[in-house]
């Protein structure tokens, strides 16, 4: 249920602080739009995480003992001589995470994981038993010990001659997941491509592999890897990005793990099963990159188009491009019908065969030069636009990208002007290239 819980609550939390809000107030920048860009990039991340864990019963079964320990308390690996794990002493405690991923949209990514925790039973508290055990007399320490008998919820002291239990070479958590991927920059007001804040939130889901070291009731030490069972979790965190290609992240993540086969001694048929939340604090370092990128051709002509065209309709939004910030428009208002008409220039950056602008493109700039009314001409000349460059992102262009930005803009422009009261258009994700 908790587990159910804090799934929703991260939910709501990632849809709640998604910059993509077309209501936004906030002047859009050149610098804003180059950092957003990230469809296409492969990333790789290192570091070290913390973990703590809900009291979990666990039951034990045996040719000689079959029981259940209830609400069972453990802990990650404990520091050693009180130094913490992020201090140079505690690299002595590799408790790490490892991720590899790709951006297959802006704002979205899959990412490969790997998180190395530890899992440590606390030796010496009461819990209570109930089952059987027949184990008999054994030597541990040079000592006899024998825990035989019934048991029915009474208590006993999970002492290291009855058991040790713990994953400390590992409780491995090996995870598929998606994330979330906002940029913070806009909202700060910071407006450099060298530095970015982001928040990031996801979910994912796995197996876990754990390395489970554990004696029972004097039987020989078993330690080797094997997949117990699965887990699943949610996260969300804070990302910082320099200089378009390194980034530290601080990550929280809540789960739940599921093991109904961890084995305990050589015998494969003796077995253990628990389930339990988890929580865990990361922070790790990394590098972003797009080992297929090109270097982009000057968007110059396709900037100057629309300059042209926005001049005309005496626009108060700037360009988004992938070139130098353009900065407000204060043209002129568009005079009436006897002024010249709104210039739909052809782009110079597309291929002369493309057939744009299109029959509703021409349709709207006729309707624009016909309109008496400002309002009119505004509208219709914004939705000329939009088919305009609808067209070319359909049928192609050198610069898909920037093309993208051009239509999104005018989409911004129009509904600002407009309250979207003439025809709804929409945004677009992606443009053909040529």
């Amino acid at each position: 249920m908790k587990t159910t819980q804090l799934l929703i609550a991260l939910l709501i939390f990632q849809f709640t602080f998604s910059q993509e809000n077309v209501n936004s107030k906030y002047e859009i920048s050149t610098t804003y739009e180059q950092i957003r860009a990230r469809k296409g990039q492969f990333f790789a991340s290192w570091g070290w995480n913390r973990g703590s864990y809900t009291p979990s019963n666990i039951s034990f079964k045996g040719d000689d003992f079959d029981f259940t320990l209830y609400n069972v308390k453990a802990d990650d690996k404990p520091k050693p001589f009180g130094i913490d794990f992020l201090d140079p002493g505690g690299l002595t405690l590799p408790q790490t995470n490892l991720e590899l991923g790709y951006f297959f949209n802006d704002n979205y990514n899959i990412v490969l994981g790997y998180d190395h925790m530890k899992y440590v039973l606390r030796n010496g508290q009461n819990v209570k038993i109930k089952g059987e055990i027949a184990r008999g007399n054994y030597l541990f320490d040079n000592e006899i010990y024998n825990f035989d008998g019934v048991s029915n919820y009474n208590l006993i002291n999970l002492s290291r001659p009855f058991i040790l239990f713990e994953h400390t070479d590992g409780l491995n958590y090996v995870f598929v997941g998606v994330n979330r991927f906002d940029s913070l920059n806009k909202l700060f007001h910071i407006n450099t491509e060298n530095f970015e804040i982001n928040i990031e939130e996801g979910f994912d889901f796995g197996f876990v592999m754990p390395k489970t070291n554990t004696t029972i009731l004097g039987n020989k030490r078993y330690d080797e890897f094997h997949v117990a069972g699965f887990g699943l979790s949610a996260s969300a965190g804070i990302n910082f990005t320099f200089f378009k290609h390194f980034f530290l992240k601080t990550d929280f993540k809540y789960g739940y793990i599921s093991m109904g086969d961890i084995r305990i001694t050589n015998n494969s048929s003796e077995k253990a099963e628990q389930h339990f939340d988890f929580a865990e604090t990361s922070y790790t370092f990394g590098y972003r990159f797009n080992p297929f990128s090109t270097k982009t051709k000057s968007t110059t002509l396709e900037v100057s188009d629309f300059e042209k065209d926005t001049k005309a309709l005496n626009t108060t939004k700037p360009l988004v491009s992938n070139s130098k910030s353009i900065n407000k428009i204060d043209s002129k208002p568009i005079e009436k019908t006897d002024s010249k008409p709104v210039e739909i220039a052809k782009s110079k950056t597309d291929s002369d065969t493309t057939t744009c602008p299109d029959k509703k493109a021409l349709e709207y700039k006729e309707k624009s030069t016909a309109a008496t009314s400002k309002p009119d001409q505004k509208a219709y000349g914004w939705l000329a636009l939009y088919y305009k460059y609808k067209c070319k992102c359909e049928n192609g262009s050198k610069y898909p990208d920037s093309l993208v930005a051009l239509i999104n803009n005018v989409v911004d422009n129009y509904n600002e002007n407009t309250n979207g009261s003439y025809e709804k258009i929409s945004k677009v994700s992606t443009c053909t290239g040529l």
